[in-house]
């Protein structure tokens, strides 16, 4: 590592009651001027290159509604459609990609069609 890189890092905290089902999730970032912040429910994901695999790691607190999860995953296929667009330029792939985000939120009634 070079003398004038930077380093952040990002702590997850998962309290879990007596059957291991998470009940809190909390956050923290270097780079955050705030305290913890509270989440319901969190989606990370790792692209391992030797093994061309990726490795995610999927948790939500047992108070999180359907609703709110139909919603939370809209918004990352959204955020992936996003990602592929600035990554790749692939205009086919990413009106896919968009077109099926969008038909999710109609069916999960998270937006009106």
């Amino acid at each position: 590592m070079k003398k004038n890189d930077r380093k952040a890092t990002i702590n997850i905290e998962v309290q879990l009651n007596e059957n291991n089902i998470p009940e809190l999730i909390s956050w923290v970032a270097t780079d955050e001027k705030n305290d913890k912040k509270n989440a319901e429910s969190f989606f990370l994901s790792f692209w391992d290159t030797k093994t061309k695999n990726s490795f995610n790691i999927d948790l939500w607190t047992k108070n999180m509604t359907m609703e709110e999860m139909n919603f939370f995953v809209f918004q990352n296929l959204l955020k992936m459609s996003n990602i592929l667009e600035r990554s790749t330029g692939d205009e086919n792939l990413v009106k896919t990609m968009k077109d099926f985000s969008k038909n999710f939120g109609k069916m999960a009634n998270v937006i009106k069609g």
